[in-house]
């Protein structure tokens, strides 16, 4: 797992350009070697099927090892982790911080493993087993059987990834992975991003169910008469763009209002959905509706609403989010901060 974890990392190497020149002509190769990335993404995928076939304890067994190399070893980002949780939780003692970063690498490093061994486990077995249980499922189906469509609102909270097989952990859903889109930014590493997606891939989940951002209006209007529901994770960075500020966790911040602008566009109800770590390996997903009339509410409110439930769920479970993302750009410097 950590050599899969380094190649992940460190496959840049599949997005040079390179350029020959001749006497008469200059020929230039600028492309990302399709061929030879599709082979290392399907050896990779191999070796993941192969690891993922042993038992969950050993994947933890892995976890540990990962978290060390990341938080000691590697040192992955371990600054800006500091910076985040210092200027999130000021009152609290460096040796507070320091403990709960050391438990943030070992979350992170079990949502990379726990991925690769729910491979080749279908979301009923996962379900079955207890590591994902949904709470409060109920009043997403009650929203969706009367408006006939639905956005769900989430973060970078608990196993994200995971939280794909959703429609099969649901004790009341109404709906199926037909019914169901994901809406996700796109990777940089054009590796990376082909390597996820099939891992996404692997179950029920099909490539037309995952869509970029960017699109996501365009789609929600092309299809507003079919009954869908659409989960948007929405606590990435702006940017210094975002058309929505709030005080979150003490700090000034900037967010993207995507999901409620599309939302109100078709009327479309809106829920929030907090993936709570509550053991190794154990997830709950608890529903909350925030409006079922999305085009009444001045713009900002919904996105407020959701920060607001974030922060709530951030508070009672500090190592439980993506602390090592660089989230308060507009506030914060990370220029001077070595990865």
């Amino acid at each position: 797992n950590c050599f899969l974890f380094y190649l992940i990392y460190k496959f840049k190497i599949f997005e040079i350009s390179i350029k020959f020149e001749t006497e008469n002509m200059q020929i230039k190769f600028v492309g990302h070697m399709k061929i030879l990335r599709s082979l290392a993404v399907y050896l990779i995928l191999i070796l993941m099927v192969l690891l993922s076939l042993l038992p969950l304890c050993v994947h933890h067994l892995f976890a540990n090892i990962l978290a060390f190399i990341l938080h000691k070893v590697v040192k992955y980002r371990v600054k800006v982790v500091n910076l985040n949780l210092t200027k999130a939780f000021p009152d609290l003692s460096l040796e507070e911080i320091q403990h709960i970063s050391k438990d943030y690498y070992l979350h992170i490093a079990d949502i990379f493993c726990e991925v690769i061994w729910s491979l080749t486990r279908p979301y009923s077995y996962i379900k079955k087993k207890g590591v994902f249980t949904v709470e409060g499922d109920q009043q997403l189906a009650e929203a969706f059987e009367k408006y006939g469509n639905l956005m769900v609102m989430l973060g970078h909270s608990g196993n994200w990834e995971l939280f794909i097989g959703f429609p099969v952990y649901c004790d009341n859903a109404n709906f199926d992975y037909s019914q169901v889109f994901t809406a996700y930014h796109p990777m940089s590493s054009r590796f990376s991003e082909e390597l996820f997606k099939k891992m996404r891939c692997f179950h029920q989940v099909t490539e037309e169910n995952l869509l970029p951002s960017k699109n996501i209006l365009r789609q929600v209007l092309s299809h507003r008469d079919e009954p869908r529901i659409y989960f948007f994770i929405a606590d990435q960075c702006s940017g210094g763009k975002g058309q929505v500020e709030t005080n979150f966790l003490g700090l000034q911040t900037k967010w993207l209002a995507g999901a409620e602008a599309v939302a109100g566009k078709v009327g479309m109800p809106v829920a929030y959905v907090g993936i709570d770590k509550i053991g190794r390996s154990r997830y709950v997903a608890r529903c909350e509706m925030l409006t079922e009339g999305p085009s009444d509410c001045p713009l900002g409110d919904i996105t407020t609403a959701f920060t607001k439930k974030l922060e709530r769920d951030i508070k009672a479970n500090k190592v439980n989010w993506l602390w090592s993302h660089k989230r308060w750009k507009n506030i914060l410097n990370y220029k001077n901060i070595n990865k």
